[in-house]
C-alpha cells in the first residue's frame, strides 16, 4: 500500500522537533540551507538507489564482461566508484538501517529482518526532513515495510506489493523494478518535482528464487528459468550425478544475471526520468546494494546472511555529484555502508548525529585517495545461536577487513581465519593454516581488535515485529505445520 505517514509521524514528535531544531541551528550558520548551498557543486535534490541482494562482479564498469549493465556503466563513467565497498552486515533490514544511521547493527539495535528499528536512531530520512528536503521512499520487499519502523522521516513511503509471499517461490512480499520505477514516475507526475526532493529507491530483483522476466529469462541461457526444479530439490537430489547437480545450479547463476540487467534496465528509465524533469543534474546521486549472494562458493548456496565472506558482504558503491563533478574517478580504499550518510550529509554541509560509527569521504578532493582504516562485519545467522545476553548475534560469523587483509571469527563454531584478499580474493586460502610468526602476529592482533569491537555492542532495543510473527504463525498453521 501506499501510505503518507502523518499518523506515524505524531509519535516521532519529540525527535522531530529535536531534528527542525538543529534545522534552525544550521541554518543560522549557514549550513545545510536551501538558499545558501554550500561550497562545491549545488545539491537541490539527493537520490539514493539500494540495489538488494547485488553481487558487485555483475557489472561491467566493475570489471565483468559478459553481464549487461549498460546504464549503470554510464552512470559509473560520471560518478566516483568505490571498488572495495563492503557492507557491515549481509541482511536486508539490518543493512538498510546501517546505511541510514552510520552505525553498526550491535548500536542501532536491528538485528536481522523481522525486527524493529528503534525510534531513537537518527535515520537519513528524518535528518534530511529536517533540513527541508520533501522525503519519498519506494521499496520493492517487504524486508523494509514501514511496520518495522524503517520509514522513520518519510513523508511518502510507497509498498504496493504484487507478488506475494508463495508466488512463483517468492519467499517474501515484493515488487519488480519495472513497478517500483513505474510507482516512482507515478508520484512524480501527481506531486511535480519540490524544491528539495530525497528520493530513496529499493530494488529487490536478484533476491531468490531468480525470475527474471522475457527476454532476460533466456539472456544468459536460451533454456530459460522455466522448469529448473529448485534449489534445495536438485541440492538434496539422490538421482542427480554431481555434474548434472552443478549443471543445474550453474542455471541458476545466468537466471541471477538476468535478474541484474532487467534491474539495469529499468533504473536505466529511472534515470531518463529524472534527466527529464532535470531533477539529475542538481542531485547528488548515491547507489549502492545491501550485500552480495553467496552462489557455490562456499557453504549456504545461493543465500546470504550465515557467512562473512566477500561474495555476501562486497557490494556495489557510486557517488554522482551534481553536473557529473570528478565523474570517473575510481577509489580503491576501503569504504563501508556505515560510511555513506556521513559522505552524504559532509556534501549538503550537515552535520552528522554524534557518536556514530562511519566516516565521512570528501568527494570534492577524493583524488587525494583515503586514509587506512579498519572496517567491521557480522552475520545475522543462524538464530539459533542467538544466546548471549548482550547481543544476539555475538556469537555468529564476524570479521575485520584492514588493508589487504580479512580475519574472520566464528565464535559459535570456534573457528577462524585469516585471508590475503589481494593474492586470494576467493578467501581459499586460510594463512592460519602453517601460520609463520609474521602472520600468526597480525592475526592476534585483528583478533584482538575484532573482539574489543565486538564487546563495544551497546545495541538500542528491538524486538521482533509482532505482527509478523502471528502471520507466519498462521501461515504455518494452515499449512498443517503446527497444531
Amino acid at each position: 500500500m501506499r501510505i503518507h505517514l502523518g499518523s506515524i509521524g505524531q509519535r516521532r514528535a519529540v525527535r522531530f522537533a529535536r531534528l527542525a531544531l538543529l534545522s534552525v541551528l544550521l541554518a543560522a550558520t549557514g549550513a545545510g540551507c536551501a538558499s545558501e548551498p554550500p561550497p562545491g557543486p549545488r545539491v537541490r535534490h539527493v537520490v539514493v538507489i539500494s540495489f538488494d541482494t547485488t553481487r558487485a562482479d555483475h557489472f561491467g564498469f566493475l570489471g565483468n564482461p559478459t553481464v549487461a549493465t549498460p546504464r549503470m556503466d554510464a552512470l559509473a563513467a560520471e560518478s566516483i566508484v568505490f571498488s572495495d565497498y563492503m557492507t557491515v552486515v549481509p541482511t536486508t533490514l539490518a543493512s538498510h538501517t546501517s546505511l541510514f544511521t552510520g552505525q553498526y547493527p550491535h548500536h542501532h539495535g536491528t538485528p536481522r529482518n523481522g525486527f524493529m528499528v528503534n525510534t531513537a536512531n537518527d535515520m537519513l530520512a528524518e535528518i534530511l526532513a529536517a533540513a527541508g528536503f520533501y522525503t519519498a521512499g519506494f521499496i520493492g520487499s517487504f524486508a523494509l515495510e514501514s511496520r518495522f519502523d524503517f520509514a522513520q522521516g518519510f513523508d511518502h513511503y510507497d509498498e504496493e506489493f504484487t507478488v506475494m509471499v508463495g508466488d512463483n517461490g517468492a519467499e517474501q512480499n515484493e515488487r519488480s523494478a519495472r513497478e517500483v520505477t513505474d510507482a516512482v514516475i507515478a508520484h512524480l507526475d501527481t506531486t511535480g518535482v519540490p524544491d528539495r526532493l530525497f528520493l530513496f529507491a529499493h530494488y529487490f530483483d536478484p533476491h531468490r528464487p531468480y525470475t527474471p522476466s522475457a527476454p532476460y529469462d533466456e539472456m544468459y541461457d536460451s533454456e530459460g528459468f522455466a522448469g529448473l526444479p529448485p534449489i534445495d530439490e536438485i541440492t538434496l537430489s539422490a538421482d542427480l550425478t554431481d555434474t548434472q547437480k552443478l549443471r543445474l545450479l550453474h542455471r541458476y547463476e545466468l537466471a541471477y544475471a538476468g535478474e541484474i540487467s532487467y534491474m539495469d534496465a529499468h533504473v536505466g528509465r529511472l534515470f531518463d526520468d529524472l534527466d527529464r524533469r532535470g531533477i539529475l543534474d542538481d542531485a547528488l546521486v548515491v547507489v549502492t546494494s545491501d550485500h552480495g549472494e553467496n552462489f557455490l562458493e562456499h557453504q549456504m548456496i545461493f543465500n546470504h546472511g550465515l557467512s562473512v565472506f566477500q561474495t555476501t558482504m562486497r557490494g556495489v558503491c557510486l557517488f554522482r555529484l551534481p553536473r557529473a563533478r570528478n565523474g570517473g574517478v575510481r577509489v580503491d580504499g576501503l569504504v563501508a555502508s556505515i560510511d555513506v550518510l556521513p559522505t552524504i550529509l559532509d556534501v549538503l554541509g550537515l552535520e552528522p548525529p554524534a557518536g556514530i560509527d562511519g566516516e565521512s569521504v570528501d568527494l570534492l578532493r577524493i583524488g587525494n585517495g583515503l586514509p587506512p582504516r579498519a572496517r567491521f562485519g557480522q552475520a545475522t545467522k543462524p538464530e539459533t545461536e542467538e544466546t548471549d545476553p548482550r547481543w544476539v548475534n555475538m556469537r555468529k560469523a564476524r570479521c575485520i577487513r584492514e588493508g589487504r587483509y580479512k580475519f574472520i571469527e566464528i565464535p559459535y563454531m570456534q573457528r577462524e581465519a585469516l585471508y590475503d584478499l589481494i593474492e586470494d580474493p576467493g578467501e581459499k586460502k586460510n594463512l592460519l593454516e602453517n601460520a609463520s610468526p609474521e602472520t600468526s602476529a597480525l592475526a592476534a592482533r585483528l583478533r584482538e581488535d575484532l573482539r574489543e569491537w565486538a564487546a563495544s555492542a551497546r545495541p538500542l532495543a528491538s524486538d521482533f515485529e509482532q505482527r509478523q510473527r502471528d502471520e507466519t504463525l498462521e501461515r504455518l498453521r494452515s499449512l498443517g505445520y503446527i497444531d
